[in-house]
């Protein structure tokens, strides 16, 4: 459907944002629009794959294709087909509900785990404003501004224990401190057609995919306007004239 999905109100998702930080969407997009959207996925990223494929890895000085850890890439080049931009829409109605007196500008990228990838460090997706803290702590300006930067988790596949959901601590977008040691971790598992929605505050990690199989992930960011992203930077592009440049 292209429609928010039919279980949870508008208003619900916006509670749950505020509150939890993160919130999924049951049966957000059709069969065929799926379909259309991991062929573009898969096309773009047999092209990354080849242009990688004789390079050092992981991959570490680029801005449209990096490598956090081995196994686990991301691509932020050639989303420039129409089904991008159809899939986004609905999605930016949340966002726009989410936070209204917020400008965003936004892009796509996806995040292929290959069986055996390992899971990443809790993080969270924005730096804290002043620069006044260190590590995952973040500022009081920080929690205190309204939701500035989201990113949507569109899974191509079947998100299971087993091939690694992302991982988060609902509520650490509004502490300055959190211990991640000690708190519950919330692991939706995911159909084709959900999707997760998180503040970029929240604390959230991948986990190791211990399947055989590869797990792809597309995803939308959005930032603030006046947020600076170093995605938006002129940086060591493998496909300068595919890059991101957001909308």
């Amino acid at each position: 459907m292209d429609a928010l999905s039919e279980i949870k109100s508008t208003e619900q998702y916006v509670n749950e944002i505020a509150k939890d930080g993160v919130t999924v969407v049951k049966n957000m997009f059709h069969k065929k629009q799926l379909q259309l959207l991991k062929k573009e996925v898969n096309d773009i990223y047999s092209i990354v794959r080849n242009k990688i494929a004789n390079l050092s890895r992981p991959l570490k000085k680029h801005s449209d294709i990096t490598e956090r850890y081995l196994g686990r890439l991301d691509f932020k080049c050639g989303f420039t087909a129409n089904i991008f931009e159809e899939t986004a829409q609905p999605i930016i109605q949340l966002i726009n509900n989410f936070s209204p007196t917020i400008d965003f500008r936004h892009y796509w990228g996806a995040i292929p785990s290959v069986s055996g990838a390992g899971s990443t460090n809790m993080h969270r997706d924005v730096y804290p404003i002043l620069n006044t803290t260190e590590g995952v702590n973040l500022g009081s300006l920080d929690v205190s501004l309204p939701p500035y930067y989201f990113t949507a988790l569109i899974p191509l596949v079947n998100i299971t224990l087993e091939n690694g959901p992302t991982e988060f601590i609902k509520g650490s977008h509004r502490r300055l401190i959190v211990d991640a040691n000690q708190e519950d971790i919330y692991a939706p598992l995911l159909s084709p057609g959900d999707i997760v929605i998180f503040d970029g505050r929240t604390l959230h990690r991948g986990a190791a995919n211990q399947s055989a199989d590869e797990r792809l992930v597309a995803y939308i960011t959005f930032a603030a306007e006046w947020y600076h992203d170093q995605t938006f930077m002129i940086n060591h592009y493998m496909f300068p004239k595919l890059s991101v440049v957001g909308r």
